[in-house]
């Protein structure tokens, strides 16, 4: 890339990361990016200084069971060792990380766990159950992992290998909610000598004193023996456009990247581009309190008014389409059900129609009936600060004018979007605007538990709960219970149950994708990569790096 475009790019982005609003993504929609380069014919791009380098962030939080920063978390995978590993299928990666044998009884209440008891904490002592009950214990009180452990009662240790975790809810995939790092007991506020807070781990490397350096713990077990290279090099580029200019001059060679956030940094030069799976699930939700939203039939239609497969075009295909809630490549998903849901704007008039929404004066535009035909009116709310979210909605909006449904599209900050959803109406001038659904985004559990997003709202659940539909249906946290508590025999069936019901009976929740995220190296540098739901670097040890 040339010097000048460089800079632009760089200044452009710099602008858009100064301009974020806390939890609304913003995607780059500047140019199209490969959902993968690896594997096909490729010239070099040669590390610049000869070193490996990975990038921190200083003010943010190197301690892994609190750090929120993707390039600080990215350093967290190499000096803590994860409970377990997940593949991008969402099964568990056996014989990866410091479980290596767990069960559950019949309920799926009580967990028993086998700890591995070979592997070593960088102070030379041995990870014990001990370590992992502790860790688990501060999880639940986390930022980063707080969210998991909504049933959670408590871990204890038994002897040196084993641990037992107690439920309040049955959870037969528990066990995919566990790949969280673990530090050793006592150490959650040790400190370098630099002052950061960082925990005794048992990863492949260790941090120095003024963490500048990650050096590898041969010492370790015998996986940790042929490290792919001995010390890396962390760098702090603080802001979008010195983060870019340090990987475009190949000062930083491996980046962690999130297309459809605001932090979307477009890397545009020679490189690597792999896609990992996530939960981050993009849907839409009714107001069941308005006129036309608490309808069942209209909710059911609306299922087919969305071409999702826009959404991986908005984002370049990092993202996948799914008209379920579960990632399309898990065992346990309904692919019949979900093609079944495929955008079909005759499908979605055909059962308006039977709803009794249908153009009565033949003037073009749809009406409903209330005693007497009435106009319809129809506002869908989403955060603007996501080109993506704005691009699926507006598609609606056009295709829904295609058979004479108008509607409205109301593209808000963050603050005003949450005003809306909470009130259910918008202050427009002196008038009072009804909302009749909203655009949302959520960061599900690896288990795919809805619970959150459709369980009633009440005073006790008010500050986890994000249903802002107005429905009173308590039956589907029964029905997301019974798909938790199902056996692997019996998942498939509780699921598909789960969605019919979702999808063809109450219409309340209409799901668009999953997106995922990439792991970006510099081309030719780094092979072998085997990026994964929670960790990026889980296989590390496997890499080859070649710095020319």
């Amino acid at each position: 890339m040339r010097e000048t475009s460089k800079k632009i790019l760089a200044l452009l982005l710099a602008a858009a990361m100064a301009l974020s609003l806390a939890a609304c993504g913003r995607s780059s929609l500047e140019q199209e990016i490969p959902e993968s380069t690896g594997g096909q014919d490729v010239v070099r791009a040669e590390a610049a200084d000869k070193i490996f380098t990975l990038n921190s962030a200083e003010k943010y939080s190197i301690n892994p069971l609190v750090a929120t920063n993707h390039a600080n978390q990215l350093i967290c995978d190499l000096v803590y060792e994860n409970m377990i590993e997940l593949d991008n299928n969402f099964e568990v990666i056996e014989g990866a990380g410091l479980i290596t044998e767990y069960s559950c009884d019949e309920t799926g209440k009580v967990w028993e766990f086998t700890v591995a008891t070979d592997h070593v904490f960088h102070d030379g002592t041995p990870v014990t159950a001990k370590d992992l009950s502790y860790s688990i214990n501060l999880a639940i009180n986390a930022d980063r992992f707080s969210g998991r452990f909504s049933s959670f009662q408590g871990a204890s240790y038994w002897g040196d290998d084993k641990f037992t975790v107690t439920l309040g809810i049955g959870d037969t995939q528990f066990v995919k909610l566990l790949n969280i790092p673990v530090i050793k007991l006592g150490s959650y506020g040790n400190e370098l000598e630099n002052g950061r807070n960082a925990p005794i781990g048992s990863g492949p490397y260790t941090l120095n004193e003024d963490a500048t350096e990650l050096h590898a713990y041969t010492e370790g077990y015998e996986g940790y023996r042929h490290p792919p290279i001995d010390t890396i090099h962390i760098a702090e580029y603080a802001n979008a456009e010195s983060t870019i200019s340090a990987f475009e001059d190949g000062l930083i060679d491996c980046v962690v990247n999130d297309p459809s956030s605001y932090t979307n940094l477009g890397y545009a030069s020679s490189n690597e581009i792999h896609n990992y799976a996530t939960t981050n699930m993009h849907y839409l939700c009714f107001n069941e309190e308005s006129v036309l939203g608490r309808y069942s039939q209209f909710r059911i239609a609306l299922q087919y008014a969305f071409d999702r497969d826009y959404l991986v075009e908005l984002l370049h295909g990092n993202a996948v389409s799914s008209a379920l809630p579960m990632y399309p490549t898990c065992s346990a998903f309904p692919e019949s059900l979900n093609s079944s849901l495929a955008f079909n704007m005759e499908t979605c008039r055909r059962i308006l129609e039977s709803a009794g929404v249908r153009d009565y004066d033949e003037d073009g535009m749809l009406e409903y009936m209330s005693g007497t035909p009435q106009e319809i009116e129809f506002t869908v709310v989403v955060c603007a600060d996501s080109s993506a979210k704005s691009g699926i909605v507006r598609k609606f909006q056009e295709d829904m004018a295609s058979i004479g449904f108008p509607v409205t599209v109301m593209e808000m900050t963050w603050e005003n979007y949450m005003n809306a959803l909470e009130e259910g109406k918008v202050e427009v001038g002196s008038e009072e605007v009804i909302v009749d659904m909203y655009y949302a985004e959520v960061k599900l559990r690896n288990n795919f538990d809805i619970t959150e997003i459709l369980q009633p709202r009440t005073k006790d659940n008010e500050r986890l709960n994000l249903n802002y539909t107005g429905s009173t249906d308590t039956s589907v946290v029964d029905r997301i219970n019974t798909y938790l508590g199902a056996s692997a025999a019996q998942r498939p069936t509780a699921f598909y149950e789960l969605c019919t019901y979702l999808t063809g009976t109450t219409g309340t929740l209409i799901t668009i994708g999953f997106e995922k995220q990439q792991i970006i190296t510099r081309r030719g540098v780094c092979k072998g990569i085997d990026a994964n739901i929670g960790n990026p670097l889980w296989n590390f040890a496997e890499w080859t790096i070649d710095l020319g």
